[in-house]
C-alpha cells in the first residue's frame, strides 16, 4: 500500500516537497510570518490543470491543513494527498489513473466528515454553486472567456473540527455524550488577566468572562477542567 501511494504525481511535485513549501503569500517555513494553514501553488502548474483540478488546487491553497470534500454531481471527490488520506483513514478505494483519487456518495458525507474529524482532521465541504446552465450564462456575459472559466463554480460551504461541528441535513448522528466546547483565550501577561469565550456548537450554548489569576493560573485550571476544550484559538505570538 505504501508503494502505491508514493506512486502518484503529487508526491513528485517540487512545491509540494518538505525543504521548498511555502505558504500562499510565498513565505519559506523559517519565516516567522509563515501560515501553515495555506500553500504556495505555482501559476505555471495551474495553468497546466484541467479546469475542475484548477479548482482544487486553487482552494487547497487556501486549504492546505484541511481535507476536501470536493462535490462533483452527487459525489465527493478526494485528489491527491487528500485522497491518500481518504484511502488510509476511511478505507477508501484509489480509481483508475495517474492521479490519486477516490470518492463516495454524498449520502455518506455525515459518516465519513465525523470519521475524519474524531481522528483530528479538518474538512471542508466544498458544494458547486451554480448549474451548468448559469454557468453558461455567466460565461456568455464575459468578452474573453478562458477554459478556466467554463466550469461550474465551487466554494467552501461547512468547515469542520473537533471545536466547530454542528448538525445540519447531511449529519446522520445528533451529537449525543459530552459536550466538545472551542475556547477563545486571550491574555493579559502584565496584570495575569485572561479573556475567555467558549462554545458548544454542537447545541449553540456560548458562554463569555473576563478574570485575573494567579501564578499558579488556578482560576485557568478550574474553566478548562469544568469546561474541558476540544479546541483553543489564542492569538499569534
Amino acid at each position: 500500500e505504501e508503494a502505491e501511494v508514493k506512486s502518484y504525481k503529487h508526491n513528485d511535485h517540487p512545491f509540494l516537497q518538505s525543504d521548498k513549501i511555502k505558504d500562499r503569500e510565498g513565505r519559506k517555513k523559517d519565516d516567522p510570518d509563515y501560515n501553515p494553514r495555506t500553500l504556495y501553488v505555482p501559476d505555471s502548474f495551474l495553468k497546466e490543470q484541467t479546469p475542475a483540478q484548477r479548482q482544487w488546487w486553487d482552494l487547497k491553497s487556501q486549504y492546505f491543513d484541511v481535507i476536501l470534500f470536493f462535490k462533483m454531481g452527487k459525489f465527493y471527490e478526494l485528489f491527491h494527498m487528500d485522497a491518500d488520506v481518504g484511502v488510509a483513514e476511511l478505507n477508501l478505494v484509489y480509481m483508475k489513473g495517474e492521479v490519486a483519487h477516490a470518492g463516495f456518495p454524498e449520502v455518506a458525507y455525515g459518516r465519513y466528515a465525523a470519521t475524519l474529524v474524531e481522528k483530528g482532521y479538518k474538512v471542508a465541504r466544498i458544494e458547486q454553486t451554480e448549474t451548468p446552465a448559469t454557468m453558461d450564462e455567466r460565461v456568455k456575459s464575459m468578452s474573453r472567456p478562458t477554459k478556466f472559466d467554463k466550469v461550474v463554480a465551487r466554494e467552501v460551504c461547512q468547515l469542520t473540527s473537533k471545536g466547530t461541528r454542528v448538525n445540519n441535513y447531511l449529519d446522520s448522528n445528533n451529537f449525543e455524550g459530552e459536550p466538545r466546547y472551542l475556547l477563545a483565550l486571550d491574555e493579559t501577561n502584565s496584570e495575569s488577566t485572561y479573556g475567555v469565550a467558549f462554545v458548544d456548537t454542537t447545541i449553540g450554548t456560548f458562554h463569555l468572562g473576563q478574570f485575573k489569576d494567579d501564578k499558579n493560573l488556578s482560576r485557568l485550571r478550574t474553566l478548562t477542567a469544568r469546561f474541558p476544550p476540544v479546541e483553543i484559538l489564542y492569538e499569534k505570538g
